[in-house]
């Protein structure tokens, strides 16, 4: 389908958009009815003017394939983030390209491999449980909130080896930098997003810095740890300042991730109570009244199908972007170098072709017997390919471990008269947070 010598070529059809800003802002504010109307009128492949560049944006699952597996050596992920979101957060594995991001992986993976963070279970068990009984006692919740605070405190304890007071005192930057990653302009200008996101980057570096000095004086039992004593096949490891720059990346798409994936399964459980009585049934059957235990996770295969429901439905981010470092042909146009390209899991995972009946939400699909979604690229919420998220599996035992929880613990109702529409950028949220009552459904 693709060759790396396209000769005399057309671009692919479509358009900048307004001088400077092109088509950014339709893109952000709506960026499923940006793919799905350019598409509708120029194809799978087209072009437009995104964060300040034009981009050649490639839709469907050959495109994901080609895009995040076939071809990677054409495109820079770095360069996709583009400079003012790489300033900010440094070299950290999402950054990085080519040798230097598999020797990187190859260092991280281990610490969050499925085999390895069955010893976070406990801790991640017992702050469910904590911050789930602060709920019910409070009474009213933003949920999104409520799963960030979680999220984030879990990240700062299994990864930095921070207690619960030192992390509620890194959250407020931390909250400051994430805020300004994606917010335009980004301009160093007092009282902008942008600026404040970069003094909280220079004050969590030092912050950073100084646990990876404590953690190198006396080993802890953290990723971080275990990120210390990585070596590669040349006795190899990370220095301080790419250990700086991994756990800034780890604590960003370690929680946020995991924040909004939750909270709109619970919104879809919310509009769905039969399957979530179903949910707690499955509950009921493999946990009982008894406590939670690492083998109940893999057997809770409705729970899994809500998450991969919901994962198509309400992936995190709406797609990603590469640079592309080499000019090349695609369906038959020419892309050229100094680009980015985009793909959408957002259209990937609404294609009817894919997908029957693809607005509704349909945790049966992955069923066995019907089996949608089973082929690769056509589910992308946590990326594919050989950069699929590093630490999938930490967030999908975390996810399990606090959804149990919630089923077993809690009855949650919608407070009327809140806005539902998806923000998009820079993480998938409903635009008011998903505001709930917490009531407790029986004594732990």
């Amino acid at each position: 389908m693709a060759t790396t010598l396209p000769l005399a070529l057309p671009l692919p059809p479509g358009t900048f958009g307004l001088p400077i800003v092109g088509e950014t802002g339709d893109w952000a504010r709506r960026p499923l009815n940006f793919a799905q109307t350019r598409a509708a009128r120029h194809g799978l492949v087209f072009r437009s003017h995104i964060l300040g560049r034009p981009c050649a944006v490639l839709l469907g699952p050959e495109a994901n394939r080609f895009i995040l597996s076939t071809h990677m050596h054409l495109f820079s992920s770095r360069a996709g983030w583009g400079e003012p979101i790489t300033t900010l957060i440094g070299n950290g594995l999402s950054f990085l390209d080519g040798d230097t991001h598999r020797q990187h992986r190859a260092l991280i993976q281990p610490a969050l491999h499925a085999r390895t963070i069955g010893r976070f279970f406990a801790a991640m068990e017992q702050a469910a449980a904590e911050h789930i009984a602060t709920w019910v006692a409070v009474g009213r919740l933003r949920m999104f909130m409520g799963f960030k605070q979680l999220s984030f405190a879990l990240a700062a304890q299994l990864i930095l080896g921070l207690n619960a007071a030192e992390a509620r005192q890194v959250e407020p930057p931390f909250a400051t930098f994430t805020r300004g990653l994606f917010a335009p302009p980004a301009w160093r200008v007092p009282g902008l997003p942008y600026h404040s996101a970069w003094l909280a980057g220079q004050s969590l570096r030092r912050t950073l810095r100084e646990v990876v000095i404590a953690h190198r004086a006396v080993p802890h039992d953290t990723v971080l740890g275990m990120l210390i004593e990585a070596r590669n096949e040349h006795g190899q490891g990370l220095n301080d300042a790419e250990l700086v720059d991994e756990l800034l990346v780890l604590l960003w798409a370690g929680h946020d991730t995991i924040t909004s994936l939750m909270t709109w399964v619970v919104y879809e459980l919310l509009h769905h109570q039969d399957i979530a009585e179903k949910l707690r049934d499955e509950q009921a059957r493999v946990v009982g009244n008894g406590p939670l235990e690492m083998a109940h996770l893999r057997q809770f295969p409705l729970l899994d199908r809500v998450l991969r429901e919901t994962e198509r439905l309400h992936p995190p981010a709406p797609g990603g972007f590469r640079g592309v470092v080499e000019s090349f042909e695609y369906g038959g146009y020419h892309i050229p170098a100094g680009w980015t390209v985009m793909y959408s899991s957002l259209f990937t995972h609404r294609m009817p072709e894919l997908w029957h009946d693809p607005e509704r939400f349909d945790p049966a699909r992955f069923e066995p017997e019907r089996n949608e979604g089973h082929k690769p690229f056509h589910l992308i919420g946590f990326g594919a390919g050989p950069r699929v998220c590093v630490g999938l599996a930490f967030a999908q035992m975390q996810m399990r471990i606090v959804l149990s929880q919630l089923l077993r613990r809690t009855r949650l109702a919608l407070v009327p008269g809140q806005r539902f529409r998806t923000v998009s950028v820079p993480t998938a949220m409903p635009k008011d947070g998903l505001i709930v009552d917490v009531g407790a459904q029986h004594a732990p």
